[in-house]
């Protein structure tokens, strides 16, 4: 019973963080994510409503879900009240109900992900000007990881190391995209992950130059870089993300530059990554390093993002944020460069930012390592 009481007591703290970085009345909350993040129950619940409503002055808490996932809600929702509402019901005259007893005159919500027919029903109720979006609270608060989301995200990512390492030591010439990416879904699952957080992305020859390709029916041969970039998602709803690019074969001149010029830009974003340093600095480093080599045009996006229970939170890593890196942060640094009608390469690790900075990755991603005999 003891362990319920610490599993509670992390929701209710998050609530409670959440409502003293507020300045609104009430809070409903309806991405599932955001509402697993601040209760610990997930439900999908496709097109009905579902609505987490936290009263900011008492920090009370109330579930709007529908009536169907009621075990789901009883088995592992940390809230006080439970609203569930039937088929065929308006959820929004208990909403109402529930916001007019907290005395809500001004609400907040999630900007981002409150579709337009739910915001006109809001207004039915409420005007303009009394709803507030809370996204930037809820996001710097789900970008500040503690120790045991730690230890979560580097059991995501054992298992996404593990996956990859079992397709490397057999081989892999002669096997298509979409082969090699289901052959990295059954070993993850093997390994304990409900799933893959995207993908694989696996990318062989020309296709390796798309940042965001689909594996398709392309056979990997020599000659190849294979791209490989995936994550897991593991039972607790932590997510991984890892990016290594294999060459098939022995390394061209132009393939060696090209993977060099990115390994030195991943190393320099990496140790660019320390506590407080202004989060365009690290992007600046990495591009840097491209630019020199003369690879600048190839490399066409930002440096990396944050991660947790979602594949892409706060920060980002970008040329135009000043932001400084904290406490608790989890990024990914990963450079690539992409040139069409060749190739491309990306390299992308996972770290936790600390008094002294974590790569929670550690798979080999020097050239020798890298490059799979035929």
């Amino acid at each position: 019973m003891k362990g319920m009481v610490t599993i509670t007591e992390k929701y209710v703290k998050r609530v409670e963080k959440l409502a003293e970085s507020l300045d609104v009345d009430a809070v409903v909350i309806t991405d599932p994510v955001n509402v697993f993040y601040f209760t610990g129950c997930f439900i999908e619940p496709h097109e009905r409503l579902l609505a987490l409503l936290i009263d900011v002055k008492t920090k009370d808490t109330a579930l709007m879900y529908p009536a169907l996932d009621q075990e789901i809600v009883n088995s592992q929702a940390t809230v006080t009240n439970h609203l569930p509402h039937n088929d065929g019901e308006d959820p929004f005259d208990r909403l109402f109900e529930h916001l007019d007893q907290a005395q809500a005159g001004t609400i907040g919500i999630e900007g981002a992900h409150m579709i337009y027919d739910r915001y006109q029903r809001l207004l039915d109720n409420y005007t303009a000007d009394q709803i507030r979006s809370v996204d930037k609270e809820i996001n710097a608060l789900r970008g500040r990881k503690d120790e045991a989301d730690k230890e979560k995200l580097q059991e995501a990512v054992d298992i996404t190391e593990k996956a990859l390492a079992d397709l490397v030591n057999g081989p892999v010439s002669g096997k298509s995209e979409k082969e090699i990416a289901d052959f990295l879904l059954q070993k993850v699952k093997e390994y304990g992950a409900t799933g893959v957080s995207f993908g694989p992305l696996v990318l062989a020859g020309e296709n390796a130059a798309l940042p965001h390709g689909r594996s398709g029916d392309t056979v990997v041969e020599p000659g190849d870089f294979l791209l490989i970039d995936f994550g897991v998602v593991t039972k607790d709803r932590y997510v991984s993300d890892m990016t290594r690019t294999f060459i098939i074969g022995e390394p061209t001149e132009e393939q060696a530059a090209i993977y060099n010029a990115v390994l030195k830009a991943n190393k320099a974003g990496i140790s660019q990554s320390r506590l407080g340093e202004q989060m365009n600095t690290l992007d600046k480093v990495a591009r840097d390093e491209i630019q020199n080599d003369g690879y600048g045009e190839y490399f066409t996006h930002r440096i990396g993002h944050g991660l947790g229970i979602g594949l892409h939170e706060q920060p980002s890593l970008d040329s135009q944020n000043t932001d400084k890196l904290q406490k608790g942060h989890v990024i990914t640094i990963e450079p690539g460069v992409y040139k069409a009608g060749f190739g491309g390469v990306r390299i992308e690790d996972m770290l936790y930012i600390d008094d002294e900075t974590e790569v929670l990755t550690s798979f080999p991603k020097d050239i020798e390592s890298i490059t799979i005999e035929v």
